[in-house]
C-alpha cells in the first residue's frame, strides 16, 4: 500500500516528578514536513515544546522570525508566550544543513498550558504565519488511537487502520482537524470502497475543520477527489 499523505508520528506517555511528559505526540499541521515534535513537557509553571527538523534535498536554512510564539489549547483565544528557548536560531541566526542525515533540534519554553489541555497550537504571532505547529495531540487516547492507525497501516493492515480512524473520528467531537476524516477517506478510497468514501467525504464536508482548505487540496492531489464525482 501508499504511505500516508499526512504525518505519521508515534507517541509515548511517562511522568516524571509532577511533570507531564509526552514523546512524539502526533501533528495535524505542519510547516515543513521533516519536523516533528520529540517531547512536550509540561510543569506547573511552563510547558516546553522540543522540536526536531530533519534534512531533506532541498532544504533551506531554518530560522524563526520572531521570538513572539505563543502555544494554546485549539480553539482557545487565550495564548501562553513564549519565555525562553534553547538552541533555537531566531533571524537573522540561522542553522545551516550540511549533511545528508542530519537532525537539528530545539526547545521553545513557554508558560505553562492548563491542566487537562488535550491538544494545542504553536504559533508566531506574525500577520502572516509562516511558522506554525497545530493539532498537537497530547490526549493520551487519541495518541493511541492515531498510532494503532499508522501501525496496521504500516504493516498492510487497511481494516485495522480503518477501524483505528474510525475510532479517532467518533472518540472527541471537539477535535477541529480532519486528521482522522482524511485518513478514513483515504484507505476507503485505496480499497475502491468509492460509495463508503463518499458518505465519510459528505461527513467530512459538514463538519468544520481548520485544515479543511489543506485536506481539499491534498486530496485532489492524490486524485480522490475525481474518484468521489
Amino acid at each position: 500500500m501508499k504511505k500516508f499523505a499526512i504525518i505519521s508520528l508515534f507517541i509515548g506517555i511517562g511522568a516524571i516528578c509532577s511533570a507531564q511528559i509526552v514523546l512524539n505526540p502526533n501533528i495535524a499541521i505542519k510547516p515543513i514536513a521533516t519536523l516533528s515534535i520529540t517531547q512536550v513537557v509540561t510543569k506547573d509553571s511552563t510547558t516546553s515544546v522540543t522540536i526536531k527538523i530533519a534534512n531533506a534535498k532541498g532544504m533551506t536554512p531554518f530560522t524563526l522570525r520572531t521570538r513572539d510564539l505563543f502555544i494554546r489549547p485549539v480553539s482557545d483565544p487565550n495564548g501562553y508566550n513564549l519565555i525562553r528557548a534553547e538552541k533555537a536560531p531566531f533571524a537573522p541566526e540561522k542553522h545551516q544543513f550540511t549533511s545528508a542525515n542530519e537532525t537539528f533540534e530545539f526547545t521553545l519554553i513557554f508558560k505553562a498550558l492548563p491542566k487537562g489541555t488535550k491538544y494545542f497550537d504553536l504559533m508566531e504571532n506574525m500577520p502572516k504565519k509562516e511558522f506554525y505547529i497545530q493539532g498537537v495531540i497530547l490526549d493520551p487516547k487519541l495518541n493511541e488511537i492515531v498510532t494503532r492507525g499508522f501501525d496496521c497501516f504500516s504493516k498492510a493492515d487497511g481494516n485495522g487502520a480503518l477501524k483505528a480512524f474510525i475510532e479517532m473520528a467518533n472518540a472527541d467531537l471537539y477535535f477541529e482537524y480532519g486528521m482522522a476524516y482524511f485518513n478514513i477517506i483515504y484507505i476507503l478510497t485505496l480499497a475502491n470502497r468509492i460509495p463508503e468514501a463518499k458518505e465519510w467525504y459528505k461527513k467530512f464536508q459538514d463538519r468544520f475543520f481548520y485544515d479543511k482548505a489543506l485536506l481539499e487540496k491534498e486530496m485532489t492531489r492524490l486524485g480522490i477527489k475525481d474518484k468521489l464525482k
